[in-house]
């Protein structure tokens, strides 16, 4: 994996209340502290650990720091000083990549994933951002919505993301021949299978390679629709200001951030900013539920959400965006 995946790691962290009788006395104003710890991993302090941290934010002032018989503070430590937390841990918040990566030896704490960066549905994973099957089924549901008939799909070997939203892709349309793979001089051979539609299952950062072959296209005068997915979430095409031919279509797992959190911000929150959010809204919600430290009863409750499915996937669907003007704009949800 050309990268560990882990822009933010999170950990929320619960004491236990001394007494129930005392508790109803006091009320919330001696509620036990819950920490959230954030460790930063791979390049350290980067826009998309910072938009994360402050989605995260965000949920925490909507929810007034509070979560059941809890009450809960942001804490800031260096990485991997997990020993500098006197309280035990409820869940952990971070990209999916990251949260496997710790391999805990007895059993996995409640994992929260704001970003879904690991190639495959990873199990005991908590997802609110769809990961690659998910984008893949999308795009092909997309794309026989458009009445495509010939369709070519492209992928970038290199990238396991990439070869995933493929797989899926081609599981769920006819594609014509076999997947090509995205290089510049294979643009003739795209040409050749006269496509009326061209699939790109998405690229690594930084962001060149499907410019080069939809420019490429476009100049040997192939008209029809071009498509591509987001093989790297971490980073993401919405976040960037990366090279776009007008018009490529963009099938992310990036839907537009809830109402609620427009409204809070008074302007368009960005990807990351809309994941730390809805991971640390949910895992709130899910500690709110139990009103417990029971790991079992803190994964039940999460699984009683309507953030996620029965499996513990997403519930949030892809969405499309089209470029325009050097940047994407949001078309539809692909529900």
């Amino acid at each position: 994996m050309k990268r560990a995946g882990g822009w933010l790691l999170a950990v929320v962290a619960i004491g236990a209340m001394g007494g129930a009788g005392w508790f109803a006395l006091r009320g919330a104003f001696h509620r036990v502290t819950v920490g959230i710890l954030f460790v930063e991993s791979g390049r350290g302090d980067g826009p998309t650990s910072r938009a994360i941290w402050r989605g995260a934010e965000l949920a925490l002032e909507e929810a007034t720091s509070r979560a059941g018989r809890y009450r809960v503070e942001m804490l800031d430590l260096p990485p991997n000083r997990y020993d500098k937390v006197m309280v035990d841990v409820a869940a952990w918040i971070g990209t999916s990549e990251a949260l496997l990566y710790q391999g805990h030896l007895q059993e996995a704490p409640f994992y929260v994933s704001a970003i879904d960066t690991h190639p495959l549905d990873p199990k005991g994973v908590f997802s609110v951002t769809p990961g690659c099957a998910r984008q893949g089924k999308a795009a092909a549901a997309w794309v026989k919505k458009s009445g495509a008939s010939r369709v070519v799909l492209m992928l970038e070997r290199s990238s396991l993301r990439s070869r995933a939203i493929a797989d899926a892709f081609k599981a769920a349309t006819p594609i014509a021949g076999e997947p090509i793979e995205a290089f510049l001089d294979q643009v003739d051979k795209v040409l050749a299978q006269k496509p009326d539609l061209v699939f790109f299952a998405g690229e690594d950062a930084p962001y060149q390679t499907a410019f080069k072959i939809f420019s490429a296209l476009r100049a040997k005068g192939y008209a029809g629709p071009l498509m591509m997915g987001e093989a790297d979430p971490e980073v993401s095409f919405l976040a960037t200001r990366a090279d776009l031919v007008e018009g490529t279509h963009l099938v992310s797992p990036f839907a537009p951030a809830p109402p609620e959190l427009a409204a809070r911000m008074k302007s368009t929150p960005g990807p990351h900013v809309t994941a730390g959010y809805l991971a640390m809204r949910a895992a709130l919600r899910a500690i709110d539920r139990a009103d417990t430290m029971v790991l079992s009863k803190l994964i039940r409750a999460a699984a009683e959400l309507p953030d996620f499915d029965a499996t513990g996937r997403s519930t949030r669907p892809c969405a499309i965006y089209i470029a325009r003007n050097g940047i994407f704009e949001f078309v539809e949800e692909l529900k």
